[in-house]
């Protein structure tokens, strides 16, 4: 095998440990500043000077944060303004569909009950026109998200966990459950 000599030196040289040079820079530095105060106080405004950018940094974020926040938290007060005014409409709503229901079965053709029905298709358009939505439970899948289960009934028809007769309608404000669904959910 050859010998080179460039091997040699490589071997031969010192190698430079850089946390001892960055000690002795700021040895240097320190002596400097111990030396001339005026390069002294040049330094120290200047980590003030960084230290507010910094601290400007930070707040800066922080606003924008808090805006962000805020134009959240206004755009759901809107979206959900209306929520205490149809939980209060609902139960007015559910006794116009029981006159409804027992009205049909004492006479059908009855002028008045015409007229009932269209009061409470009007509530039902004015609830749709402001994203407020009937859950569509019967025969649906119980989902405890959007039902309440007041009863169990076995039925040959339906398989287990099935919505079998809703007792109460339920209904969302966007996609939020103003009130859930009251349901008889089959168990067999």
């Amino acid at each position: 095998m050859k010998h080179h000599p460039k091997e040699d030196e490589k071997k031969e040289q010192p190698t430079v440990d850089m946390g001892d040079f960055a000690e002795e820079l700021a040895a240097t530095e320190e002596n400097v500043a111990e030396e001339n105060p005026a390069l002294a106080e040049i330094q120290r405004l200047e980590q003030e000077l960084a230290d507010e950018r910094n601290r400007a940094l930070r707040f800066r974020a922080e606003l924008e944060n808090l805006r962000k926040r805020s134009a959240r938290e206004l755009e759901e007060e809107h979206r959900y303004s209306g929520m205490d005014v149809i939980r209060d409409i609902l139960p007015v709503m559910d006794n116009l569909q029981r006159a409804i229901e027992v009205a049909e079965k004492q006479d059908a053709d009855d002028p008045l009950l015409a007229g009932v029905r269209m009061i409470f298709q009007q509530f039902e358009t004015a609830l749709e026109r402001n994203n407020c939505k009937r859950i569509d439970a019967l025969h649906q899948p119980f989902d405890p998200n959007f039902h309440q289960a007041i009863s169990q009934m076995p039925s040959e028809e339906f398989p287990d966990n099935t919505v079998l007769i809703v007792a109460q309608e339920g209904y969302t404000l966007a996609d939020r459950v103003v009130r859930p669904s009251q349901v008889v959910v089959v168990k067999n």
